[in-house]
């Protein structure tokens, strides 16, 4: 409820870094997944692709650090609730997605939990490299920036095992910079009208998997006002947190606050 409060308050969003966000074997199931799929390839590519994104696949984690926020399309899911706010005592923030594509500078991908996606997405992913160096054989900066993109694109896999949760993961990418404040250079984004962002300091805390770094994404500007739509309070929130959710709404007016009726035990 704090962190809502926060939230509301500041107009900004945390993104943290993945592998310090919960359990490691998450991206490790995607790794694995696309490897066995690499493997067993269904594509014919050759030598020079096929060996640039093995190279990337293993030099890019100590390279870049991604940092994500995970939203859900489910707002008023028990499971969520009991996991994810204090088991109905918390709240849920509803935010404007379209607003966060364009005007946030982050990227937003729905979670995907179908192990045959990842198999089709290397196949896919292997072909249009192929196919880019058969057309440039010399641009290779192109083919790199292209696998690089391509591999990128795992951290939006997950084990089937989650797909109740419906995640929608946000996300920038940072760059390590030894010379940089938490080894993390200020990371850099712009609207879909190709606009520049401010770049964001990069913040670092204690959590239970050790020190994380962090951005907080501002969710407001001037010209189109706040992302944030609704605030939906949970089954077993006190009527005091409601009170203090709709007070740190009195300035946004157009934002919806509500509350949860889901049976929790």
């Amino acid at each position: 409820m704090q962190a809502a409060e926060i939230i509301l308050k500041y107009q900004t969003f945390r993104l943290s870094e993945f592998s310090k966000m919960n359990d490691s074997s998450e991206y490790l199931y995607a790794k694995q997944r696309f490897i066995e799929a690499f493997m067993n390839r269904h594509v014919w590519i050759e030598e020079v692709p096929r060996y640039l994104v093995s190279g990337i696949l293993e030099m890019h984690e100590p390279a870049t650090i991604m940092l994500i926020g995970c939203l859900t399309e489910d707002k008023d899911d028990i499971g969520l609730w009991e996991r994810y706010a204090a088991n109905g005592e918390g709240c849920v923030i509803g935010f404007d997605a379209h607003w966060l594509a364009k005007r946030a500078g982050i990227t937003l991908k729905r979670v995907s939990y179908n192990p045959t996606d990842i198999r089709d997405f290397v196949n896919a992913g292997l072909m249009m490299l192929q196919k880019q160096y058969e057309k440039s054989r010399q641009d290779l900066q192109e083919l790199i920036n292209l696998a690089t993109f391509f591999i990128l694109d795992l951290y939006a896999f997950k084990d089937p095992r989650f797909r109740s949760e419906m995640e929608i993961r946000i996300s920038r990418l940072a760059a390590t910079d030894a010379d940089a404040p938490f080894g993390l250079a200020d990371v850099v984004g712009h609207r879909d009208d190709y606009v520049d962002l401010a770049p964001l300091p990069v913040g670092s805390f204690d959590s239970r998997y050790g020190p994380k770094r962090f951005i907080d994404v501002p969710v407001s500007d001037i010209q189109t006002g706040s992302a944030i739509r609704s605030v939906g309070l949970g089954p077993k929130a006190k009527s005091s947190d409601m009170e203090a959710i709709i007070k740190a709404c009195e300035a946004y007016p157009n934002i919806d606050v509500w509350r949860s009726d889901a049976p929790l035990r």
